[in-house]
């Protein structure tokens, strides 16, 4: 009950305003008990004190006994008036706090803090490396050494264009393709496996996509024969200026120039090995954008899900509210990212339903995001895949727009056509509204 107030508090000004007036009605109802303040208990202990001698050589240890009832008396309404006390700061630095947030930004820097406090559990990496996200960016050149012998097959990424000389990356063989515009629409298949759709969107079609995706297939000589391997990444940027364009940026490139090369250095492709890699440069993304955030001193980031395919297992993360999915024809539309956004706190803690993520007014401040700090806590999945899936990821800008089961019925509809999928996904959050960028990666297992 306690938690659901305290989030209630930090999202509503109407909260705050009701919180107060409860705390001026106990002080009102405490005044009246105790007899005014100061109480008439503190006034008694302090006439007593001086005569504590006398009285017990008149009455004895009865005296003494009325001494510490007094006293307790006293510690009572002391208590009371401390704890009434510590709710009213806490309730003006709360409404401090948001009065300072910026009332149209996507990213809220202290409710992470807040709401991790609360004792939620999250999964992470067993096995990660906390101390990556301190560790300098290693050059493109050593991140890729290992890509200059492999066979790869394709690689494909679709980002927005950042300033001149922001990076420059050493790319493995195969083809490269970047959306030139930032608000040119894309739903072209990477290859028959594979579809993307990237819009602007309506509401912010004249703006910068701050969306960016990447999808690498390779292939590596594992396990004593080839073995095909597959990256599939979505960010969705946050920032003023187009700085969320630039996070997004940077979170696909160094997840591209960093797991297929370390997949294809591991000598045993493990689940443990390929879930710590793909935990790893996670990490390493997350590095990256802060030390880009705190050298210029922007505010930047963004959320992140990828997925890594292995033969029969999907490995994935994400950090944020950006969405991966499977996709099977006897088994429906499986959610297997959760979001880490203020809503699905609430939703997870009882305080409102499910459908209410859809349209709450706050539905898009998320606590957790790429390059808010030096280490972020990163969500991990395994999960068994079989020939005739499909991994769908997708920004925010789909799934608010687009309900899951309305998902599920334009993917039965559309595949085994990925590409015409993906085209169809993006048109229906359009149709919706498309009041966000929409970035969609339909890929077959």
């Amino acid at each position: 009950m306690l938690q659901q107030v305290k989030i209630a508090c930090a999202l509503h000004l109407w909260a705050r305003a009701l919180a107060g007036l409860g705390l001026v009605s106990l002080a009102m109802m405490l005044l009246a008990v105790s007899g005014g303040f100061p109480s008439q208990a503190w006034i008694l202990l302090a006439k007593s004190l001086p005569l504590m001698g006398r009285l017990l050589g008149a009455h004895g240890l009865s005296a003494l006994a009325s001494f510490v009832g007094v006293s307790l008396l006293s510690l009572t309404w002391g208590m009371a008036w401390a704890m009434l006390l510590w709710a009213g700061i806490g309730l003006v630095r709360t409404g401090k706090q948001a009065k300072s947030a910026p009332a149209k930004t996507k990213w809220q820097r202290n409710s992470a803090d807040n709401i991790l406090d609360q004792g939620f559990d999250e999964p992470q990496a067993s096995l990660a490396y906390a101390a990556l996200a301190r560790t300098p960016t290693p050059a493109p050149a050593q991140r890729l050494k290992a890509s200059q012998s492999s066979k790869t097959e394709q690689v494909a990424a679709i980002s927005p264009e950042t300033r001149a000389g922001l990076i420059t990356p050493a790319m493995p063989t195969g083809e490269y393709e970047r959306g030139e515009m930032p608000g040119q629409r894309l739903c072209e298949p990477i290859n028959a496996g594979v579809g993307i759709g990237w819009d602007a969107g309506i509401t912010r079609k004249h703006k910068p996509n701050e969306d960016a995706v990447l999808a690498m297939r390779s292939v590596c000589d594992a396990r004593g024969r080839l073995c095909p391997i597959a990256l599939y990444v979505v960010a969705d940027g946050m920032g003023g200026h187009a700085s969320g364009r630039v996070a997004s940026h940077l979170a696909t490139h160094t997840m591209m120039q960093s797991v297929l090369p370390a997949v294809q250095q591991g000598e045993e492709l493990n689940d443990t090995f390929l879930m710590d890699t793909l935990t790893d440069c996670a990490h390493l993304a997350n590095s990256v954008i802060h030390e880009y955030k705190e050298a210029r001193g922007v505010d930047l980031g963004t959320t992140l899900t990828a997925a890594l395919l292995v033969e029969s297992t999907a490995y994935i993360v994400n950090v944020g509210d950006s969405r991966t999915y499977i996709y099977r024809q006897d088994g429906g539309l499986k959610q297997i990212t959760r979001d880490h956004s203020l809503v699905a706190r609430l939703v997870s803690a009882g305080a409102i339903a499910a459908e209410d993520v859809y349209t709450h007014p706050d539905r898009n401040k998320i606590y957790r995001g790429m390059g808010e700090k030096d280490n972020v806590q990163v969500d991990w999945f395994v999960e068994p895949v079989q020939a005739g899936d499909y991994v769908l990821l997708c920004s925010d800008g789909l799934w608010e727009m687009v309900r899951d089961h309305e998902i599920e019925k334009i993917l039965k509809r559309c595949l085994p056509d990925v590409s015409q999928a993906s085209e169809a996904l993006i048109k229906a959050a359009l149709h919706r509204g498309g009041s966000d960028n929409v970035s969609v990666i339909v890929a077959a297992v």
